[in-house]
């Protein structure tokens, strides 16, 4: 029984930590030790109070790099016994009644008992489960832990689904930290079908198992940064009026990870980007540089027009690849963290692939590298500040950040007139650069210097082949112009609306019909089936009527039969007796 008592000493003061939320001072720590009169709690948890060094508790210059003698250790023994020995003494003598420092810890033990009271079932309960945790006889003392691996305990997290013109929107992103050890599964319930759920842990940068796009069940334990769950999803034409997206995190035990913020990240600063692909040498898409101000947690998605292209989309910090992932028509980086060049660091997903980006206006700048850029793509990040989110590890070099999309396998082919589309952007292209370099040599001569140049070496450039044009001639756009423009494209927009709505009225009423005529043969088809039989009970009806008539007309012609048959068999011939009498007659007569 002594280690079980040990075991609930000290689930008291841990019991008064979780409610207190944070490590006891020295007061509290020796009015515990009073109240469980236990000295053996004097011994620290080598886990919870680290032997690291401040800058004020660093040894002195002659103690460092050597070490102690044998003198010098048992001077340090006799220092440490002498020390516990006096601090035992005041406890015992503090958990006497009636003293002054009895009363002194009476008082401290007050103060933290309305946190313990205020929620007294859920300290109870942290109580007894840390008793039966650390009870040595733990199988024998408490026999109902048994029945723990039946009970799961879980918690929902939902956010709205946000209203946008854009197809990809990230729905979700936190970061989770987790208490103890424990058997966790995430379930995602949403009314999109498309939607995908991304859980990296930030120590390592690697994003957990997948099964069938859907996490799998997971072992999570304890680390440093916690675990980011970031969700994605492709949005319909139109959503449910307020549509919400739900996760359930399952957990085999108490306490559940707990979100870095009160409320989950559902809102998040987008920047897009849209260009054509060039064809180059390289196979790049696009580059570009990314000027971080201030620290930032983003999130990169990037996209091209043609389904079936493969991409490897990376982010370099000093033209060295610190995250990238590969994908077929579209990628994402679900977290990488920007950070200023005040605060250099590098990313904490180092060599893994990715998928996606993310910006913050007041935190980071998008600048576009002069690079070829490639193909159709749609580039949207979301981010929000690092304040109480996770700092991966620093270093003492700049940032240099540069977000690029390379095409693989050569698996984009152009057609003709996308070539010569092409051929037209650079050419344009090339134009623009000479243009350019015109207008600063120009500006660094004198003017007669230049109307020299203009007049004798510098022909005009024809840009009319690239000016698309609706009239001959150019009109001004001015505000009435305009607002002719918009009330034409208003009143276009409402004849659509009318023509659809007028179209959507008749497919209506087309499906009434279809189901009032449906309706109509279902009765026409009852009331045949209800003639029909009808008309074959009067048959059966004139079949028996007949049927009984012919059998009584067969019966009554037997009896008829039988009856004439009777008295011919009955009656004696009238000849028989007739011819005895004339005999005895004419007997008599001879006489």
């Amino acid at each position: 029984m002594k280690s079980s008592s040990k075991a609930a000493h000290v689930s008291v003061y841990h019991m008064l930590c979780e409610a207190l939320g944070r490590e006891l001072t020295a007061q509290e720590r020796f009015a515990v030790l009073a109240l469980t009169a236990d000295p053996t709690l004097l011994a620290t948890d080598p886990e919870e109070h680290s032997t690291t060094f401040d800058a004020e508790s660093k040894p002195p210059e002659n103690w460092r790099d050597r070490h102690p003698t044998d003198n010098e250790v048992e001077a340090v023994s006799i220092l440490q016994a002498g020390i516990k020995g006096h601090l035992v003494q005041e406890i015992l003598e503090a958990s006497k009644p009636g003293t002054k420092d009895n009363l002194s810890a009476s008082k401290i033990l007050l103060d933290m008992w309305p946190k313990v009271k205020s929620d007294a079932d859920k300290h109870a309960v942290f109580l007894l489960c840390y008793i039966i945790e650390h009870s040595e006889r733990k199988d024998e003392l408490y026999p109902c832990q048994q029945d723990e691996w039946t009970k799961i305990t879980f918690a929902d997290y939902s956010v709205p689904l946000p209203d946008t013109t854009n197809s990809w929107v990230l729905v979700f992103r936190e970061v989770f930290h987790i208490p103890k050890e424990m058997l966790l599964l995430p379930k995602v319930y949403s009314p999109i079908p498309n939607n995908l759920l991304h859980i990296i842990n930030n120590d390592t940068g690697e994003e957990l198992e997948m099964i069938a796009n859907k996490p799998a069940d997971h072992v999570y334990k304890p680390n440093k940064l916690g675990y980011t769950f970031v969700a994605e999803a492709i949005t319909p034409e139109s959503l449910p009026v307020g549509a919400k997206w739900r996760m359930r995190l399952i957990g085999s035990r108490e306490p559940l990870p707990q979100p870095s913020h009160e409320r989950p990240s559902n809102v998040f600063t987008v920047k897009e980007f849209r260009d054509y692909y060039i064809p180059s040498n390289k196979h790049l898409i696009c580059r570009y540089s990314v000027q971080v101000t201030a620290d930032v947690l983003g999130t990169v998605y990037f996209q091209t027009s043609h389904p079936d292209v493969f991409i490897h989309l990376s982010i370099l910090d000093q033209e060295k690849k610190v995250a990238g992932e590969t994908g077929k028509g579209f990628v994402i980086i679900p977290v990488f963290c920007f950070l200023a060049n005040t605060v250099a660091a590098s990313s904490y997903r180092d060599d893994k692939n990715q998928k996606g980006l993310s910006t913050q206006d007041k935190g980071i700048k998008v600048v576009d590298v002069p690079q070829q850029i490639d193909g159709k793509d749609n580039t949207a990040g979301k981010s929000v500040p690092l304040s109480d989110q996770y700092h991966p590890p620093t270093e003492t070099m700049g940032h240099k950040y540069v977000v690029q999309a390379e095409v693989l396998y050569k698996s984009w082919d152009l057609d003709e007139s996308q070539l010569a589309f092409v051929h037209k952007l650079r050419d344009l292209e090339k134009n623009e650069l000479r243009a350019l370099s015109r207008s600063s040599f120009d500006a660094s001569l004198s003017p007669s210097t230049q109307k020299l140049i203009n007049t004798s070496f510098c022909p005009k450039m024809d840009f009319t082949a690239f000016i698309r044009r609706l009239k001959d001639s150019p009109v001004l756009m001015d505000s009435q112009l305009e607002e002719t423009r918009r009330m034409k494209h208003l009143e276009k927009i409402q004849t659509y609306s009318l023509v659809r709505e007028k179209i959507l009225e008749c497919r209506k009423q087309d499906e009434l019909n279809r189901k009032e005529l449906l309706r109509y043969q279902l009765n026409v088809y009852e009331n045949m089936q209800a003639a029909s039989r009808q008309h074959y009970q009067k048959f059966l009806d004139s079949c028996k009527a007949f049927n009984s008539r012919q059998m009584a007309a067969v019966e009554k012609q037997a009896l008829e039969g039988a009856q004439q048959a009777a008295p011919e068999k009955t009656t004696p011939p009238s000849a028989a007796p007739q011819k005895p009498k004339k005999g005895v007659k004419s007997a008599s007569k001879k006489k």
